[in-house]
């Protein structure tokens, strides 16, 4: 069976990266204009929302939700959720109404359009093998939670290989929340290494059809010091690794 969907995988990854070219081409000035000032990033946020919907069902992808009375909006709170796909960043954009600012490798700098996301300082690049810029990066994330808005960080701070199988979490993510007494969303995409999975033309799955995201209730932080850390973090990754674990028994 493997064998017989390959060539259907081959074109589909085709079809997928074409698609995503265009529509960012597409998109591209308008995004260009709206993130040159600051004043405008909350409209780039619901343009972005408009792209990432386009983009996803363009493709045949199609968000299924669990748990959305989970989100709330009446106060700062740290989005974290697994990373098994390049489409997770565009399925989150299209759950979440209100405004938020992504993390993200501070590589993303050198890829072709797509940069400006973050090269325009409306999102936050984490450079993790430069200590100065780490801290200049949570100073960053600090601003975003004092302005009362949701901070998302992806704790695998990539896409592991062998997604879906949960990578080791950094404790950036928990360490935040503590120091700024939030709340954590832990969200799981169960479904998105299927849509698309890590790997070159020919390797890795791809198919149109359901990203199927959980979002889990609020752990709270409140009362924990630097001390919880690591019962956080295994707190976090255990929520999020659950439905993992029911679905595919890893």
């Amino acid at each position: 069976m493997n064998i017989l969907l390959f060539p259907f995988r081959i074109l589909y990854k085709l079809y997928f990266l074409i698609y995503f070219i265009f529509t960012l081409v597409l998109f591209y000035p308008i995004f260009k204009y709206l993130l040159s000032r600051k004043e405008r990033f909350p409209t780039a946020f619901k343009v972005i929302k408009v792209y990432a919907k386009v983009w996803l069902y363009g493709s045949g992808i199609f968000i299924r939700i669990k748990g959305k009375e989970n989100i709330i909006t009446n106060q700062p709170f740290l989005i974290c959720s697994n990373h098994s796909s390049f489409i997770d960043p565009a399925t989150l954009y299209a759950i979440f109404d209100q405004y938020f600012v992504f993390t993200g490798k501070k590589e993303i700098e050198k890829w072709p359009l797509f940069h400006i996301f973050y090269t325009s300082g409306m999102n936050i690049l984490v450079d993790r093998h430069n200590r100065l810029g780490a801290l200049k990066s949570f100073k960053k994330m600090m601003e975003v939670i004092d302005n009362g808005h949701p901070l998302v960080i992806l704790p695998e701070g990539t896409i592991p290989k062998d997604a879906p199988k949960l990578g080791e979490f950094k404790a950036g993510a928990v360490s935040i929340a503590i120091q700024m007494g939030i709340p954590i969303l832990p969200i799981t995409q169960t479904t998105n290494w299927k849509r698309l999975q890590r790997g070159s033309l020919f390797k890795g799955n791809a198919s149109p059809g359901v990203a199927e995201v959980i979002i889990h209730p609020l752990i709270p932080t409140t009362g924990l010091t630097r001390q919880d850390t690591k019962t956080l973090q295994g707190r976090l990754y255990d929520v999020i690794n659950k439905p993992l674990q029911e679905k595919y028994g890893r």
